[in-house]
């Protein structure tokens, strides 16, 4: 699943969309891009033209711009689309916010998303994002065409099909890149973490498929594992935890290694089951602040638990963690997660395109931000890639073994 994170679509959380206002309009052709403003509010388009004034509004328009367009028209000896044209100056405008989650995505593009948060898709299978202003491996999908190539959490992709990644481009334009139809071969270049010398790895795309949630009962303690924040994950997770009730587990180990998030109701929704009501689960603070509150009966929240993180564990996954480390005192076992806690809020347009937007950023219960910094574990346990052991599991097996006895 080539996609930002994003999580995290946690990344992004369930909203209403709304209809972007104010978009250029592209009218025969060449038309001219206008959106209406109060009077009193000119100040901050004192560089803009003014014209019309009617109705207590005045319209603007962008000279500039369209003093561009023309010439282009006027001077260019290729044919021009002007769909393209417009589509690449909405995309210029949102990227010159300079932020790497907020993004346009034209009408094939916002398909291609919807497919991605709907749980089955087609490419190789990894979850990439920013971090240190390089495109990084959150995490490749259990079972997937990375997973089998190689690919690991941490690898920083530095070209596809040995066409070198620029700074200029989005994580939506690199998932473009990695994605294509199911059976075409896609080379990535890549920078492992471990070894650090550029290597290129082949594989073949793939349709993907994401089972979101497993679990099994292992010597009488559950081991529940979340792949991602979808919409059937809370379900499956409600079913799980009833399954483990049903067979007297002693305890449950929650595995969000490689998790690269979701959907935040979602986040929400599981760590509710662990909690009172109306305890806080995370903060969100933006231009609006606002606390998300634990909510139900609280199925689990009498039953030992611990939580297995790592360096592929972001967005939602940081939620979950962080709100049961802040509010149980949970053992987080593992490494460091990723750091992703930003809030974009998706806006589907008229057309079928849409935006991205970063709105808020998240933090603990106790107010310790998520973005850039993560969560810490409380028991730090490195996984030795050269043994077939899994350590962080086992340690947090005898984890749960001491708060059990």
């Amino acid at each position: 699943m080539e996609t930002p994170q994003t999580s995290g679509p946690a990344n992004s959380p369930k909203r209403t969309s709304r209809v972007l206002l104010g978009i250029l309009l592209l009218v025969m052709g060449i038309g001219i891009g206008r959106f209406s403003v109060p009077i009193q509010s000119t100040q901050k388009f004192s560089d803009q033209q003014l014209v019309v004034e009617k109705n207590g509004e005045r319209q603007l328009v962008f000279p500039t711009f369209w003093e561009a367009w023309d010439k282009l028209h006027e001077l260019y000896i290729g044919d021009l689309d002007n769909t393209k044209l417009l589509y690449g100056a909405i995309a210029g405008m949102v990227r010159a916010a300079d932020d790497p989650y907020t993004s346009f995505s034209d009408p094939e593009d916002a398909k291609l998303l919807n497919e991605t948060l709907e749980g089955s898709f087609s490419g190789v299978g990894i979850e990439i994002g920013l971090k240190n202003g390089l495109v990084t491996v959150i995490s490749p999908l259990e079972g997937s065409p990375a997973k089998k190539a190689g690919i690991m959490e941490g690898d920083i992709i530095v070209a596809v099909d040995k066409q070198p990644l620029t700074d200029s481009m989005t994580i939506d334009q690199v998932v473009q890149k990695i994605r294509g139809e199911k059976g075409t071969t896609v080379i990535l270049t890549v920078v492992p973490k471990e070894s650090g010398e550029t290597k290129d790895i082949s594989m073949v795309r793939d349709k993907i498929s994401i089972e979101s949630v497993k679990w099994k009962l292992d010597s009488g303690v559950g081991i529940i594992t979340i792949s991602s924040f979808n919409g059937d994950t809370s379900q499956r997770f409600t079913a799980a935890a009833k399954d483990m009730i049903r067979q007297n587990a002693i305890g449950i180990i929650i595995d969000l290694r490689g998790n690269p998030g979701g959907y935040l109701d979602t986040s929400v929704e599981i760590a509710s089951h662990f909690l009172d009501p109306g305890k806080t689960v995370v903060q969100e603070k933006g231009k609006t602040n606002k606390e998300y509150k634990s909510k139900g009966v609280g199925l689990l929240k009498d039953v030992p638990v611990v939580v297995l993180v790592d360096g592929g564990s972001a967005s939602a996954s940081e939620i979950l963690a962080g709100a049961l480390q802040d509010q149980k005192q949970t053992p987080i076992i593992g490494q460091k997660t990723f750091g992703k806690g930003v809030v974009q809020e998706l806006v589907e347009l008229n057309d079928g395109s849409s935006l991205k937007v970063t709105i808020a950023k998240w933090f603990t219960p106790k107010g310790n931000s998520i973005n850039e910094h993560g969560i810490d574990p409380t028991i730090d346990v490195k996984q030795d890639r050269e043994t077939d052991a899994d350590e962080q599991l086992n340690r947090a097996k005898e984890e749960l073994q001491k708060i059990t006895k």
